[in-house]
């Protein structure tokens, strides 16, 4: 009788899983949605979708602190714009600021609400809702609800696939590979579709 013989972890994935465990992990997902929120142009579900597949044990934790570094980047953004201060909001376009204008304009903070669907930066709606001096109070608070719903969902649906996926740590790697094609294929084609 022949034992099946179970493929190698991935190197690259037990390094992402040290990471995701460490307090250096709660921090790049707490900053890297608060970098977001002001001007970085990647979602901070890419770094989610690296360390909770690694980590799956880690994914509620990470998520809580992506999605709260991101809410707190908004209100950052928000006390910025009130104040003057415009940040680089790179690969947006002229229709994204004019939609985000329209929604904010007839909803006001809960404006904010459309943004997980619409594929819009969450700091185009954050930068807004400053300019209009619409009230950080009511603008975080929306925030936490759309935004962070958002953040916090998708880190709890990564943790289950990689729970899942746990037979298949070797293809780590592979699995990677794509959701960095994925992402930079579903941006080119977001930025397109609002230009």
């Amino acid at each position: 009788m022949s034992e099946t013989r179970v493929p190698a972890d991935s190197v690259l994935r037990e390094r992402a899983a040290r990471l995701a465990r460490s307090p250096y992990g709660t921090a790049l997902a707490a900053g890297w949605g608060f970098a977001e929120a002001l001007s970085w142009p990647v979602l901070p579900e890419v770094a989610l979708a690296a360390l909770c597949v690694a980590d799956p044990r880690s994914g509620p934790r990470l998520a809580a602190s992506a999605a709260a570094g991101s809410v707190a980047g908004g209100a950052v953004a928000y006390g910025l714009a009130r104040s003057g201060v415009d940040v680089p909001a790179p690969l947006t376009t002229a229709r994204m600021r004019a939609t985000v204008a329209e929604q904010m304009g007839a909803e006001g903070a809960k404006g904010v609400r459309h943004q997980p669907l619409a594929g819009i930066p969450y700091k185009l709606y954050a930068a807004r809702a400053g300019r209009d001096r619409l009230g950080a109070a009511a603008f975080t608070a929306a925030s936490a609800r759309a935004r962070g719903t958002r953040i916090l969902g998708a880190g709890l649906a990564l943790s289950a696939f990689g729970a899942a996926a746990r037979g298949q740590r070797h293809r780590y790697p592979a699995y990677l590979a794509a959701v960095g094609t994925g992402f930079a294929g579903a941006l080119t084609l977001i930025v397109r579709g609002w230009r």
